[in-house]
C-alpha cells in the first residue's frame, strides 16, 4: 500500500522520476518488450521441431485474442493487486510463455498455452506500464516519459530478432534462444519489482479508479479525448498495413523487407530516445500536426519509389519519424485532454491503447482484402487517406477546445 504521506496534489509532483528508479523500470520494459518480439520469429522456432504454419497461425491467433480480452479487464487486476504489482507479474507471466515456448518440442500443447501467456502478459504489461508512469510526474513531465517508455520496447522489439537469429544459430536449437529471453524476463521482473517498491516510496498523486467500465469508456469517447483516441487507432492500421504486407510491397519494387524493419525500428528508438528530453516543450497538437504530414510524406515516397533502395530508405525513415513518435504523443494528448475534460485519464489512457490494439491487429484484414481486390499500390493510397483523416481530427479537436476554452473564460468573465 502507498504511505497516505506520499500522496500529494498534482502541482506538487517533481518533473522528474530519479534515475535509480527510471533506469530499472525502462531496462524491465527492455526485457519484456524483447520477450514478446519473440513472437516475430515463432513460425520458424515451430518449424524447427516439425510443426506447421498453421499451428503457429493457431498460437498467434491465441495471443492476439487473449490481448484483446485482457486489454478489458486489466484495469481490474490493478484495481485489487496494484498496478506497479500487477505489471510485474505480467513479465513474470511473459517468463512463463517463453518456458513455455521452450517446453514445445515435448508437447505441442505448451505452445498454446505459451501464446496465451504471452497475449495475457504483454497485454496487461502495455495498458498499464504508462499509468505507473503517469502517476508520479507532473503533467508537463509526463509526455517525456511516455516517450522513453515507448522507446525502451520499440528497443526490446527490435533487438529480439537479431538476438534470437544470432543465439538458434550459435547453440542449433530454438529452445536456448526461449531459454534466454525467460531468464530475462524474470530479471526484468525483479527489476520492475525494485522500481515498484522504491516508486511506492515517491511522491504520487492519488490513483483513481483504473478498471474500464461501460459507462468510464463512454465518457472517453464523448469527451474530447475521443479525437486522439481515433487517431492512434488509425495511425496502427497505417503501420499493421505496411508491415504485414511490406515483403510484397520490397518484391514489387525489387528490395528487400528487412530494409524496411531494420531502418524503421533503427530511426523510432533513436527519435524516441533524442527527442524525450525536449518534446514536452512544444505544444503537443503542433508536434501531432508535424508527425502527422512526416507520415503522410513517408507514405507518398514509398509509393512514387520505383526501385530505389536510397528513396525506400528516404521513404521508410520519414514514416518512422512521423509514425514512431505518434504513439507518446497522442497518449500525451489524451492525459492532457482528460485532465482539463474532468476524466479520469487512467481509463482514457486505457482506452486509447485499446484503439492502438484494434487497429494493430484488425487492420490486416481488411489490407489483406485490398491487396486481393488490386494492388500495394492501393493500399498505400488507402493508407495516406487514413493518415489525412487524422489530420481533420486533429483540426477538429484543435477547434472543439478551443470553443470550450472561450465559453469557460466566458463565463468566468459573465459575458
Amino acid at each position: 500500500m502507498t504511505p497516505a504521506a506520499n500522496i500529494v496534489p498534482a502541482e506538487k509532483l517533481p518533473n522528474q522520476i530519479p534515475l535509480e528508479i527510471s533506469i530499472p523500470f525502462m531496462l524491465g520494459s527492455i526485457s519484456v518488450a524483447a520477450s514478446y518480439g519473440s513472437s516475430f520469429f515463432l513460425v520458424d522456432a515451430l518449424r524447427s521441431i516439425r510443426q506447421s504454419a498453421t499451428t503457429a497461425g493457431a498460437v498467434i491467433s491465441t495471443g492476439t485474442i487473449a490481448t484483446i480480452l485482457c486489454s478489458l479487464v486489466a484495469g481490474r487486476i490493478a484495481d485489487s493487486l496494484g498496478v506497479m504489482r500487477t505489471i510485474t507479474l505480467a513479465a513474470a507471466m511473459m517468463a512463463m510463455a517463453m518456458i513455455c515456448f521452450a517446453s514445445a518440442q515435448t508437447l505441442t500443447l505448451f505452445a498454446y498455452v505459451g501464446g496465451l501467456f504471452l497475449g495475457i502478459g504483454w497485454s496487461v504489461f502495455y495498458i498499464l506500464a504508462p499509468l505507473q508512469v503517469l502517476g508520479h510526474v507532473r503533467a508537463d513531465a509526463r509526455i517525456k516519459y511516455l516517450t522513453l517508455l515507448s522507446g525502451s520496447q520499440m528497443l526490446g522489439i527490435g533487438l529480439a530478432a537479431p538476438l534470437a537469429r544470432t543465439v538458434a544459430e550459435s547453440s542449433g536449437s530454438y529452445i536456448a534462444v526461449y531459454a534466454l529471453f525467460a531468464a530475462a524476463c524474470l530479471v526484468g521482473a525483479m527489476l520492475l519489482e525494485f522500481a515498484g517498491r522504491a516508486l511506492a516510496q515517491a511522491p504520487q498523486i492519488k490513483m483513481p479508479t483504473v478498471r474500464l467500465t461501460l459507462e468510464g469508456v463512454l465518457g472517453a469517447l464523448k469527451s474530447n479525448t475521443r479525437y486522439p483516441i481515433i487517431m492512434i487507432g488509425l495511425g496502427a492500421c497505417a503501420f499493421a498495413g505496411l508491415s504485414t504486407f511490406q515483403t510484397l510491397y520490397a518484391t514489387s519494387r525489387s528490395q528487400s523487407a528487412d530494409t524496411f524493419f531494420l531502418v524503421f525500428t533503427l530511426t523510432a528508438v533513436f527519435l524516441r530516445f533524442a527527442v524525450a528530453p525536449i518534446i514536452g516543450k512544444f505544444r503537443l497538437e503542433r508536434v501531432a500536426a508535424f508527425l502527422i504530414v512526416c507520415t503522410i510524406a513517408g507514405l507518398f515516397i514509398l509509393f512514387m519509389n520505383a526501385g530505389s533502395a536510397a528513396i525506400y530508405i528516404l521513404g521508410t525513415a520519414m514514416f518512422s519519424l512521423g509514425y514512431g513518435l505518434s504513439y507518446s504523443t497522442l497518449n500525451g494528448m489524451v492525459v492532457f485532454i482528460a485532465g482539463t475534460d474532468g476524466t479520469s485519464f487512467a481509463v482514457a489512457s486505457q482506452v486509447f491503447t485499446l484503439s492502438y490494439f484494434i487497429g494493430l491487429f484488425g487492420f490486416p484484414y481488411i489490407a489483406g482484402q485490398v491487396v486481393k481486390a488490386s494492388s500495394f499500390d492501393e493500399l498505400l493510397i488507402s493508407m495516406m487517406m487514413l493518415i489525412v483523416a487524422n489530420g481533420v481530427l486533429l483540426a477538429t479537436q484543435v477547434v472543439s477546445t478551443g470553443r470550450k476554452h472561450r465559453a469557460a473564460v466566458c463565463k468566468d468573465q459573465g459575458c
